[in-house]
């Protein structure tokens, strides 16, 4: 393998350990590749170095447990309604709006698919390490952290 992977590569490696390392419920997506791999990318080069995919892995499995609380009847999916519970036993709070807004973009038909819920929280961290970035560049920052997330949900 070499040393650096894409979303590309990082798709071929997810859809070959998928399964036996039981970090997803179904088959990953390019989508949700390229955004696993802006999660790990700080020169925003759109390539991550071999050695954070174990790391990766073990953010992905931990969140998959996360949802697994909350899953119904073993299908893979959630109601709309846990979205809020799944955030908080992942580690993360939000306010009405911000909830209201990922749910207007990832949840379809009142239904949260893991995959759905994963690109959540990968928004949600890429929108706090970008306020934390430009907090540091900026004295002064007119953007808040709610208003830096919903701008990072629908980018």
């Amino acid at each position: 393998l070499p040393g650096e992977l894409d979303a590309a590569m990082l798709l071929k490696i997810l859809r070959a350990c998928w399964r036996p390392l039981h970090i997803l419920a179904e088959k990953p997506s390019l989508d949700l590749c390229r955004h696993l791999v802006m999660l790990r990318d700080p020169h925003i080069s759109g390539k991550i170095a071999f050695k954070e995919i174990p790391g990766l892995l073990y953010t992905l499995q931990f969140w998959r447990a996360v949802f697994l609380k909350f899953e119904q009847h073993h299908q893979g999916r959630t109601s709309s309604f846990h979205l809020r519970p799944l955030l908080w036993e992942a580690g993360v709070t939000v306010s009405n709006k911000v909830l209201e807004s990922l749910i207007i973009r990832f949840v379809k038909k009142s239904i949260v698919t893991l995959e759905d819920f994963l690109l959540t929280l990968v928004k949600l961290y890429l929108a706090h390490e970008r306020y934390k970035t430009i907090e540091r560049k900026m004295r002064e920052n007119s953007l808040s952290l709610e208003e830096m997330i919903l701008m990072t949900v629908y980018s």
